[in-house]
């Protein structure tokens, strides 16, 4: 980018605002979409929002497939997968209290778990001098696992015990929104992240801690902001779908379509990312399902994201 630093400064908080506001649109559209439709709650996060908000990571790593970077693939899903544990739901529990979990959503965690932990053994049981891989056989097994998680979810979520909606917003108007938040969300992200690159850059901060800490943040804007506007409204069904359904479409649904259009390699290293990420998915369970630690779920998984992050940083450095 050829831009000042003063367009720099402007630009990046602009994005981030619109980022927020799309994110309100969103999911304002879908709630709509969930009473217009009768569609419980449990499918508008876990399907609807979490399809939106994770789909620009499809082009990424399909695009990094083709690419040959492997290394990419596997560190924007496990990283987007801590982000959106440690900040999408790490926020949203500071800005709102949430009640004992329902048992669909418990299930929907514990099934990104089991992808996560089918990735670190896939790591560990395929290393060969450093290098692992995700095999077209592993990738079917990913994809059917994601087939099993959209017919369960579409077939045995009745809308037991969902919230209240507001029931002013028309049909289209809604449809209309979702769409419309999406994209905003998935451009000006995109325009922020380059944008706060650039700024670190010109700053001297090395590119390691860049991507540990911008671009892994930057690349989750959707989904946290997402969870913000949910947490606003009091919607904490939305926001434990979002993320749920966001963990299971990136580590099933992304990871499997990309090893089967081709297989690829990556480094082994990474299982510590993916250890980590299956550490705050149990933390994530653990506040979900008892009351002494869920008084302390936002800090708990804020102080996890935190503690990545500095890991990272420190082995960057």
């Amino acid at each position: 980018m050829g831009q000042s630093m003063l367009f720099l400064a402007v630009a990046l908080p602009v994005c981030l605002a619109i980022v927020v506001i799309s994110a309100g649109y969103f999911v304002k559209g879908a709630v709509a979409i969930a009473h217009r439709l009768s569609v419980p709650e449990f499918i508008v996060g876990s399907v609807i929002v979490a399809i939106g908000t994770s789909a620009p990571e499809v082009a990424i790593n399909v695009s990094a497939v083709l690419d040959n970077a492997g290394d990419i693939v596997i560190s924007n899903i496990t990283g987007s997968n801590i982000v959106n544990v440690g900040l999408g739901i790490g926020i949203a529990g500071m800005l709102m209290t949430f009640e004992k979990a329902r048992p669909e959503y418990t299930k929907t965690v514990f099934l990104g778990l089991f992808g996560a932990t089918a990735l670190l053994i896939n790591t560990l049981f395929t290393s060969q001098n450093g290098i692992s891989t995700v095999s077209t056989l592993f990738s079917i097994g990913l994809i059917a696992a994601f087939a099993y998680f959209m017919i369960r979810s579409l077939t045995n979520s009745d809308g037991e015990d969902d919230e209240e909606f507001d029931a002013n917003t028309a049909l289209w108007l809604a449809v209309l929104l979702v769409f419309g938040g999406a994209v905003a969300m998935a451009f000006f992200s995109d325009l922020a992240v380059g944008y706060a690159v650039e700024i670190s850059t010109r700053l001297g901060i090395p590119e390691a801690v860049i991507g540990a800490t911008v671009i892994a943040a930057g690349g989750s804007l959707p989904e946290v902001s997402s969870c913000i506007a949910a947490a606003r409204i009091k919607r904490p069904n939305l926001i434990l779908g979002n993320i749920a359904g966001s963990q299971i479409f990136n580590i099933l649904g992304i990871l499997g379509l990309s090893g089967m259009i081709s297989s690829f390699t990556y480094k082994s290293y990474l299982w510590v990312d993916i250890g980590i990420l299956i550490v705050m998915t149990l933390i994530l369970l653990l506040c979900m399902n008892r009351p002494g630690p869920r008084k302390f779920k936002g800090p708990l998984l804020l102080a996890s994201y935190g503690a990545y992050a500095a890991y990272l940083i420190i082995i960057a450095l």
